[in-house]
Order: structure tokens, then sequence, then C-alpha cells
């Protein structure tokens, strides 16, 4: 038997050889998984080269410290590659349970059980649990919500009231809740995330004017609200202290990681601002150090897999044959390619230093596993979609989908 390898065309052809308005599923599909796969193979490297100098200095051995981020990558991955293969109408019914799961632990946040760090009071530790970050599963559970609502309500997308009630209270109550840990930077990105839905869904484009004045003012009410925040913005803009050479910030070791980095980088496990000049090296600044090891022809094949994945869930959103896969999938994109713009711009002093990690590359334990899950949504989308029977051998369950769709979902809005 021989191994065959998918057929890549751009668009799905008519049998006369006129080209068809769809794009190639198979194509779309591997625009996701590859950029993917690629990303967690760059992670599961820079991560230990970057945490290992903090490791021994904790007198830790660093191979057995980086054992622990094997293992949440393990499951990130195991978990990802069972969910693709679940049905998406699997992804809409556990939507509602999961929201309130998530909401409710979110509200526990502010409670002792709560954790502090870096001023924002995100984390939560349950007994029996290691510490994890509610506001990561809330991230997924309403875009799975806001799927299903989109499905179940027949919104009319020219109707404020219907907007406001379906879409506009579960954002703010889920952004409400996230902002009890103070906690700013995941905030933009449930903005970001919301904002993706709300084009998905087509609303009138005299309405992007209000939700932007009051997306304005929810920001900027909490940037003044606290010094720090007020100055990383200043800064950002040109506006703040010069730099110090005497006593450097972040954002200058950062700076100095990427020109250090040059085209091809010091090497692997070469980089010098890990020795604790550069905190947060293995997450929110992963980005300067693989600069830094890998040069400019490291960070711009992370910048070409985060663009495969817009171009992958642009098709994905347009095109996809199911409301609800749509809605999802902008969602989704929304969340990690906002993610992964907020992250990269912050490292080179584009976006102020929010603190939120660059997708699928930054070490983490709730972050990593629950943006693999995500990740197994759209790939599960994506599978799910008409053209995809002749690559993966999906005739029934295509036919099933086929049969089912008039019933289930609307075709559109």
């Amino acid at each position: 038997m021989r191994l065959r390898i998918p057929r890549l065309p751009a668009f799905v052809w008519e049998n006369d050889g006129r080209q068809a308005r769809k794009p190639s599923a198979v194509t779309t599909y591997y625009l996701i998984l590859v950029p993917v796969v690629c990303l967690i193979l760059v992670g599961l490297i820079m991560v230990f080269s970057a945490s290992v100098v903090t490791d021994i200095a904790r007198g830790l051995n660093p191979y057995k410290a980086y054992l622990r981020n094997l293992a949440i990558m393990s499951v990130g991955v195991v978990g990802m590659s069972i969910g693709m293969l679940l049905p998406p109408i699997f992804w809409q019914r556990i939507a509602v349970p999961v929201l309130a799961i998530s909401a409710g632990l979110q509200m526990l946040v502010p409670t002792s059980l709560g954790i502090e760090i870096g001023g924002n009071r995100n984390w939560l530790k349950l007994p029996g649990l290691p510490p994890f970050q509610p506001a990561e599963i809330l991230k997924l559970a309403l875009i799975l919500f806001l799927g299903w609502v989109v499905v179940k309500a027949s919104i009319d997308r020219t109707n404020p009231i219907h907007i406001i009630v379906n879409i506009g209270l579960p954002v703010a109550g889920s952004l409400g809740l996230v902002m009890l840990g103070h906690d700013l930077g995941t905030a933009l990105i449930f903005v970001a995330l919301a904002t993706a839905v709300l084009l998905a869904i087509d609303i009138p484009g005299r309405w992007y004017w209000v939700l932007g004045l009051f997306a304005g003012a929810f920001l900027a009410y909490y940037a003044v609200s606290k010094t720090s925040r007020m100055e990383r913005i200043l800064d950002s803009l040109g506006f703040g202290l010069p730099s110090s050479i005497s006593a450097p910030e972040q954002i200058d070791h950062s700076k100095w990681a990427l020109g250090a980095g040059g085209l091809t980088g010091l090497g692997p496990g070469a980089s010098r601002e890990k020795w604790n000049y550069l905190s947060a090296a293995s997450t929110d600044f992963i980005f300067a150090i693989l600069g830094e090891e890998l040069g400019l022809i490291g960070t711009l094949f992370v910048v070409a897999c985060f663009t495969a994945l817009a171009f992958g869930f642009y098709r994905l959103t347009v095109y996809h044959h199911s409301v609800y896969g749509r809605v999802v999938s902008a969602g989704i994109g929304g969340w990690i390619l906002s993610q992964a713009i907020v992250n990269m711009g912050m490292v080179v002093d584009l976006t102020p230093v929010i603190g939120v990690p660059l997708p699928l590359v930054s070490t983490g334990g709730t972050a990593f596993i629950i943006t693999c899950m995500a990740f197994a949504v759209v790939l599960s989308i994506a599978r799910h979609d008409e053209g995809m029977e002749k690559a993966f051998g999906m005739r029934a369950v295509m036919a099933r989908v086929s049969q089912t769709r008039p019933r289930q979902l609307k075709e559109s809005l």
C-alpha cells in the first residue's frame, strides 16, 4: 500500500473547467493544521531554551523541570488530536454547560481561592488541582456559546435588540467577570473575539461606530484606573520618559535581544538576555528570545505561520457551509490572531506591555491546553465541510450533514 498525500487545489473546479466560488476545503484544512504543528514544534524547542537558565538558578535540574512543560504539551496535543475527530454538533451541544462552569470558576477568582501574579488576579487554586486560569476556559466557552445562540435564536442581524440580548449580554458578562481580576490584557482579547463574531454575522456597518465608542470608553476607564497601565500605554506611544541604559526596562532588553539576533541569530540556546536580564523569557517575551537565537529568519517563520492561519480562518469563516461553523471559526480566529499580534507588537514596542502569551509558543498550562482545544474545534469544523469526503473518506458523515442542514442550520442570517 502506497501512502497517498491529498492534493491541495486552491479552488474546487466544476466539470466544465470553470472555477467555482468555494475554495478547496482540503487546502483550508491544511492551512490551519500545518501552521499549528509548526508553532507547537517551535514552542517545544524555545520553551526549553528560554527556561533552562532560570531553572538552574533555582537549583532545579532543567531537564526534569522541562518534563512538566512536556507533559502539558502532550495533554494539549492529545486533546487536540481527539477533539478534531469529534463532529461540530458535539461542541454545539456542550456550549451552554461549559459556559456556565467556566463563568462559575471565574467568579471564584476574586475570592480567597484566587492567586495574584504580576498585579492581576487571574489564577485560581482549587484543592487537589494545580493553579489554572479560568479566563482561558471562558474564552473558548464564550465562543462556543455565541455560535450556539446565533443558530438557536435565529438572530435578526439588523435588529439591535436581538444583537444586544443574544450577543451583547454574554460578552458584557464575560468581560465583567474577567475584569474582577483587573486583567486588561485578557479583556482586550475578549473584545477582539466578540468583534470577529459580529463581523461573521455581518451586522450593519454603522453599528461599529457605536460599539467602538463603548469599547473605547471601557478600555480608557480601565487604562487610567491603574498608574502602571497608563505609563506602559504612554511609553508605547512615545510619550513616556526616555529610556536609560543604566536602568533598562523590559522592552529595552527585548529590543536588544532582537537586535543581537540579526539575520540568522546567535544559535539555539545561545541567548544572552535570558540570563535573568529579560524576565518572562519563556512566556510573554519568548518571541524576543526566539529572535535572538534564530534571528530574523526564525521570527519571520513564526509570522508566516500566523499569516497562514489568518488565511485559513478567513476561508473557513467565509466559505463554510454552516452558520455555526462560520461564527465559531471567526471567534477563535479573532482570539488567536489578536493575541499573537498583541504579543509580537509588545515585543517590538508597537503595543503596550500587557502580558499576553504567544499562542502555542509560550510556555503555559491552561493557556496552551485551551488553545489546543480551540484548534481542535476549528479543525473539527474544517473536517466536516463539504469537499472533505474525498480526502478523508467522510462521504457518510457529509451525507448526514447535508440531510440535516436544512433542519438544524440556517444558511443565511
